[in-house]
């Protein structure tokens, strides 16, 4: 599992989490050299190195998944927590010490990582994943058989080797290996689904503003227009570009431009909510669908981001020197794809430039309503 996962540390873009992962199936291995040296030699000391190694790498777990998900790594925390189940473990190995320390310390500071990790690996305003669901449901193996480990662990005696110390023995030799082996599968397959997604995104999204790309939107579209028509819900859609948009690239250079479009994609994406799809076609042109929006409503958001648009100041630019028109329409029966859409709402963008630009038109069969830069006009 170590070796696995360092490859795919190497080859997989060499993402942190993923090396934090290969960092804890290192010193586990290194864990289980000097546990299995201490126990034949008899040897406290390297049996104290062992459960040092124990509490690494489970801290490094949790590590990982919170740097997967984003989340702080907040090491003032980990090092406390750690410092003390270290020192907790050098009472229990020094001559004070008893079984049911040694046992107890490393099996509940383990459980409590586990589950830390599992909080951690918990998707945050979306659904699960099939690879996070079966990382997350062997964190939980784990936790629950740590904390059997603890229960029998502080059960155990003092002395001797009977049932209990065997018992526990046994619960170690066949739990551990095959736990450790299905995490790691299942810590693997993650990576592959991140991936993949990452591949996805690629394929679907633009790379310079983050929106959907051409490709992106009409198959997105696609599955919002049949969802809109089976459940007879309303849809509206935008096109929209930025005015004299040449200018700006002729007058300012390439990079201004291409931080103009982004500023303008953060304005859209402000303005929509979450579910809303948006997609840059391609230069300056973009495209918006407003699920259960009708044209009015479409229209009103798409004027809150037109005056965002004109206060913007971007690199040398001062507010103001930007503006974008729009054009609205909504689904009606006869459509059958995006195309549909996408043609009626062009020729409204279109009136939209002719009448001026800076200004949101909305189609409505052959006749546009034209709205003013400052106001919005629902109905013709």
């Amino acid at each position: 599992m170590c070796f696995t996962l360092t490859l795919a540390w190497q080859h997989f873009g060499r993402q942190r989490h993923v090396m934090f992962w290969a960092l804890s199936y290192g010193i586990a291995v290194v864990q289980w050299i000097f546990n299995t040296s201490g126990l034949f030699l008899k040897s406290p000391p390297l049996i104290f190195i062992a459960a040092v190694c124990v509490l690494a790498s489970s801290s490094l777990v949790v590590m990982g998944a919170r740097v997967r998900a984003n989340m702080p790594v907040r090491w003032p925390q980990f090092l406390v927590g750690a410092g003390l189940a270290v020192i907790g473990c050098a009472v229990a190995h020094s001559p004070i010490g008893t079984r049911a320390m040694q046992s107890g310390i490393i099996s509940a500071y383990t459980g409590v990582m586990m589950a830390a990790a599992a909080v951690a690996i918990w998707p945050r305003g979306r659904s699960f994943t099939a690879p996070e669901k079966a990382f997350f449901s062997m964190l939980i193996v784990f936790v629950l058989f740590e904390g059997l480990v603890t229960v029998m662990g502080l059960a155990l005696p003092p002395e001797g080797t009977d049932a209990a110390v065997m018992a526990y023995r046994y619960t170690l030799a066949l739990g551990l290996p095959a736990i450790y082996v299905a995490m790691g599968v299942t810590a693997i397959v993650v990576i592959a689904g991140d991936l993949s997604l990452q591949l996805r995104m690629l394929i679907s999204n633009d790379q310079l503003t983050g929106l959907l790309n051409r490709g992106g939107i009409d198959e997105a579209g696609a599955r919002a227009i049949a969802y809109a028509k089976r459940h007879e819900r309303n849809l509206a859609a935008v096109m929209c570009d930025m005015d004299s948009f040449k200018d700006v690239n002729d007058g300012h250079g390439h990079i201004v431009g291409d931080a103009a479009l982004r500023a303008f994609s953060r304005v859209l994406m402000g303005a929509i909510r979450q579910g809303d799809l948006a997609a840059r076609f391609g230069g300056d042109e973009f495209c918006v669908l407003l699920l259960d929006a009708s044209e009015a409503e479409a229209a009103e958001v798409m004027e809150r981001v037109r005056t965002g648009i004109e206060k913007l100041a971007v690199d040398r630019m001062p507010p103001g020197s930007i503006s974008a028109s729009f054009g609205v329409t909504a689904l009606r029966p006869g459509d059958v794809s995006l195309d549909d859409l996408v043609a009626r709402a062009d020729r409204a963008l279109y009136e939209s430039k002719q009448r001026g630009r800076n200004r949101v038109t909305i189609w409505q069969g052959g006749q546009n309503a034209p709205n003013q830069p400052h106001l919005v006009q629902a109905s013709v």
